[in-house]
């Protein structure tokens, strides 16, 4: 356990690795408000062309994120950081470089990686290298940070209106700040402790126990007990994705246009100032309230939104369909990070056995991403055809469904858990092959009584965490 002892970071860095990490996440998402548009203009998008640009990020990011966790495991937390930032810098000036839409869309997919790496890696740096009692805090700022990002990418919109190169070229700073943190920081202990335990206790049987264990591990996934988990989960990620959040930041310029906005740039502007102040409330709230009551709570909240918005569409005209529009869009935003989007990782962890976590969480979180990819292709395709009240409609409908059935699925017991990794909101598929810093330290006990008994309890306590 000598890895333990030598924590050299001071907090300031491993706060600053999951900020801009979270920085990038949210800058890279929020920008193509600003830039959707002039590029259309400039190339002669069609719609369909334009969710391809859209989208073109966020497949990227569905494999960053699915990859990024194992990517940890396998080569370590902070050549992944490296990475992250190196892609992150690449993909934002590439994009800004692009001269037409093939080359800009395959700059994105690479910016995408980043942006899925760092949703794996910076909130994993901050579960193994921050002590219990601060975990919940330093946890809360790289979610932070993804809405200060998308804030900021909002206002630069703004000031910087048309300019879509040096739009896209900005999404480099923060690639720039992570990249400088990557290379003084450490590598985490935990990594550091599981690679020399490996080393040490593998031999060619192990090896073989080991394949044979995660093939039992990937059968798990389809077994009866999983069955349940696993669809309450999906619905989850189908409340958080399709019920319309992200249609609001991505697309939050034509939402408010096409509902008679005179300056949707401004609105587009307060709206994102909204989602910071709510998610900084909703970080508060979750341990006063409780999940179920804000999960269901925020899940009727947003769909009698989405349902009202879709209904004023239809019957308002002018001006009033405008105001209406901004103040249900802004209940909606509200709801969401007070409810879905603070909680989705605290249920996902609660829900899904121990021994199938791994599996089941990168599954669940592939189909955020899934989700995320489709609502972004279609949504201009569907506003287009059927209009925008149309949409909201859809939206309304998956939010009576998923509220519907997650109140008779959803266990009756969230939050009981007194396991202090359930207060960390990362996926379990990179926490569980972790082992606590805390177990660690107890681990010290038995080397100095029986170095060979203690090598050989290692492996299991790796699989407490």
């Amino acid at each position: 356990m000598k890895y333990i002892n030598n924590i050299s970071n001071k907090s300031w860095l491993i706060v600053s690795q999951s900020c801009y990490g979270g920085l990038i996440f949210g800058y890279a998402t929020g920008i193509i408000v600003g830039t959707l548009d002039p590029i259309a203009i400039k190339f002669g998008a069609s719609t369909v062309l334009k969710g391809v640009i859209v989208c073109s990020l966020l497949v990227g990011a569905l494999i960053g994120s699915f990859a990024g966790g194992f990517a940890a495991n396998k080569f370590g937390r902070k050549p992944l950081l490296v990475f992250t930032a190196l892609t992150s810098i690449g993909g934002a000036i590439g994009s800004g470089l692009g001269e037409n839409v093939a080359t800009i869309c395959i700059l994105r997919f690479i910016h995408g990686l980043a942006v899925g790496t760092s949703s794996s890696v910076c909130p994993l740096m901050v579960a193994e290298m921050v002590p219990i009692k601060k975990r919940g805090i330093f946890g809360s700022f790289f979610q932070i940070s993804i809405t200060v990002g998308i804030l900021i990418a909002n206002i630069l919109a703004y000031v910087i209106k048309g300019d879509w190169k040096l739009m896209f070229c900005l999404g480099a700073i923060p690639g720039g700040l992570l990249l400088f943190v990557s290379l003084v920081i450490s590598e985490s202990p935990v990594f550091l402790e599981m690679k020399s335990t490996t080393n040490n206790n593998q031999t060619n049987n192990e090896n073989q126990n080991d394949i044979s264990q995660q093939g039992s591990k990937y059968r798990i996934i389809f077994s009866k007990k999983m069955r349940k988990p696993m669809l309450v989960g999906v619905l989850l990620a189908t409340l958080a994705q399709l019920t319309g959040i992200n249609a609001f930041m991505y697309f939050s310029n034509t939402i408010f246009k096409d509902a008679g906005i005179n300056n949707p740039e401004i609105a587009s502007v307060a709206l994102q100032v909204w989602n910071v102040l709510t998610t900084l409330i909703a970080i508060f709230l979750v341990d006063k309230l409780g999940r179920r009551f804000l999960l269901f709570t925020g899940s009727i909240v947003m769909t009698v939104c989405d349902l009202l918005i879709a209904l004023f569409l239809l019957v308002l005209f002018g001006a009033a369909k405008g105001w209406t529009s901004i103040v249900f869009l802004f209940i909606f935003v509200g709801a969401f990070e007070a409810s879905i989007g603070t909680l989705f990782w605290f249920v996902i962890n609660e829900i899904l056995p121990e021994d199938s976590k791994s599996i089941g969480a990168p599954i669940i979180n592939a189909c955020q991403w899934t989700f995320n990819t489709i609502l972004s292709f279609f949504f201009l395709v569907v506003v287009e055809y059927l209009g925008q009240s149309t949409m909201f409609w859809i939206f309304g409908g998956i939010g009576v469904f998923c509220t519907v059935f997650l109140y008779f699925n959803l266990p009756k017991s969230l939050g009981a858990s007194t396991n202090t990794t359930d207060d960390i909101r990362i996926p379990e598929d990179q926490q569980q092959q972790q082992p606590s810093i805390e177990e660690l330290e107890n681990d010290k006990k038995y080397n100095h009584k029986d170095e060979q008994t203690n090598s050989n309890e290692q492996i299991p306590a790796q699989m407490q965490a």
